[in-house]
């Protein structure tokens, strides 16, 4: 079996979020913060990257979770309840991009998803000598 290819969607705004294709499938997600909409898809070491996600869940119900911690002030994402330290804003300039992954033979699904995100934080630390500001650990 191969690797699934590493493909993101374009960046959507946070507000739109739902409207990504296949948003109610598990996967690996990627935040942002952009003064005006990037073109294309996303590129997974741009610097503007604020954090990297997993979700073994739907998409959708962990930037719920997101979301809640960020802008709510309630517990159920740790790196939403960072971003509310670090940024305290209503979440006006973030963006969104999703690579949803399909069932995998049963159970490998879940490997997949994590070694992507883990992936991605690693080849950003890489080339920036840091992690992005909400991956704390």
């Amino acid at each position: 079996m191969k690797l699934p290819d590493i493909v993101f969607t374009k960046w959507f705004r946070w507000s739109e979020r739902n409207s990504i294709e296949n948003s109610d499938l598990p996967g690996v997600y990627i935040l942002a913060k952009f003064r005006s909409v990037p073109r294309g898809r996303a590129n997974m070491k741009d610097e503007k990257i604020i954090y990297f996600g997993e979700t073994c869940r739907p998409l959708k119900t962990r930037w719920n979770d997101f979301n809640r911690s960020a802008f709510q002030s309630k517990f159920g994402h740790s790196g939403g309840s960072t971003y509310k330290e670090i940024f305290n804003d209503m979440g006006k300039n973030l963006y969104v991009a999703a690579l949803p992954i399909q069932e995998l033979l049963g159970d490998l699904r879940p490997f997949i998803i994590r070694f992507v995100e883990r992936k991605l934080i690693f080849d950003y630390a890489l080339k920036h000598v840091k992690t992005p500001r909400l991956n704390l650990k």
